[in-house]
């Protein structure tokens, strides 16, 4: 269903990011679905690190909760992930490693003026996302809480911690140690370093259950050694050096808090959260774990913990098994319904 859909673009001429500088940055997104007459009934599904729009459609379908028929669904890329402006797609002087930092806040914001000027949204009915995706979900209803009504973040931080900061920069410096790395400046794609980005990766991603019960069988690999050479090896392959490293600092520099209106409150900043919110971390993922989650929920008003009983880790939000994907389209459809 994705593949079929036409993918919009809505240039922001002039747009002021958190840091100050003044840019030109393109937003793809997509739009599809059935839009009620009193524009209640739109669902905001923006994407996560190194994915894209044809990755989203595992909650979409004519026979899960967010369903086209019955919802109006909007899919914004975030900037740096090769669709929407990036560090490869963009012309002199931003390009590559001079691309400026993109944050969360910056996403959120160039999101909201495409809603308000293309569509003339005040109200969401859900904001979903699973990682970055859900920290994007937070900053739009710490942000703009009268305009959200539900919010589930899967695998989702409303503020990034010292310990993802610190795996982050292991995964940064594992890309950056190829010598065609040439700081970001390089002729041609430092395939070695995305491999060893990838491995290290590797270990954080599924987590310990995963192998231990060796669900890697189920998934058609033989043992872990197959899961590197297979599914992690080449996995980055496909994406630009530079826009992998410039969502790594996007990720390092997420806060809800982090702006004019919170001053780096961030007890202020989910305090601020006055939709239904549903937080699902994955029971062990090894970065973004549930105890996380319990401490901002200390903060947020109408706000409760579901946490997905899965072997799967990070990969929990992504619907990887069938019980995975029920458990999740069960609490859509649950929020959905009210």
């Amino acid at each position: 269903m994705i593949n079929k859909q036409e993918l919009y673009e809505y240039q922001l001429n002039n747009f002021k990011l958190k840091s100050g500088e003044v840019v030109n940055l393109q937003l793809s997104y997509l739009a599809f679905g059935n839009l009620n007459p009193d524009k209640s009934n739109v669902i905001l599904f923006p994407t996560r690190y190194a994915g894209t729009h044809l990755e989203q459609g595992y909650l979409i379908g004519n026979n899960f909760p967010i369903d086209p028929n019955k919802f109006f669904i909007i899919i914004p890329n975030m900037f740096c992930n090769g669709v929407s402006s990036s560090p490869s797609n963009t012309d002199k002087p931003l390009n590559g490693p001079n691309f400026p930092l993109v944050t969360v806040y910056d996403n959120v914001q160039a999101q909201y003026l495409m809603l308000k000027e293309i569509f003339d949204f005040d109200k969401i009915k859900l904001v979903i996302g699973w990682s970055m995706g859900g920290q994007q979900a937070f900053q739009w209803a710490s942000y703009y809480p009268e305009m959200i009504e539900n919010m589930i973040s899967m695998c989702g931080h409303a503020k990034t911690t010292d310990h993802t900061y610190v795996f982050l920069e292991g995964v940064y410096a594992a890309l950056t140690s190829d010598p065609e790395w040439n700081f970001g400046d390089y002729d041609k794609q430092p395939q070695n370093g995305k491999t060893t980005m990838a491995r290290v990766w590797a270990g954080w991603a599924h987590g310990q259950d995963w192998f231990r019960e060796k669900k890697y069988i189920d998934d058609g690999y033989k043992n872990p050694k197959e899961v590197l050479d297979k599914l992690w090896n080449r996995i980055y392959y496909r994406k630009d050096a530079n826009d992998l490293i410039a969502m790594i600092r996007t990720w390092q520099e997420h806060d809800i808090s982090n702006n004019d209106k919170f001053n780096k409150q961030i007890d202020k900043a989910l305090n601020a959260i006055s939709a239904r919110c549903i937080l699902m971390p994955g029971k062990n993922d090894l970065y973004f774990p549930p105890e996380d989650n319990e401490i901002e929920l200390e903060n947020i008003k109408n706000g409760e913990l579901r946490t997905i009983p899965s072997s799967y880790g990070h990969y929990a939000g992504a619907g990887k098994s069938k019980d995975d994907l029920n458990f999740i389209n069960s609490v859509i459809k649950e929020i959905l319904s009210n």
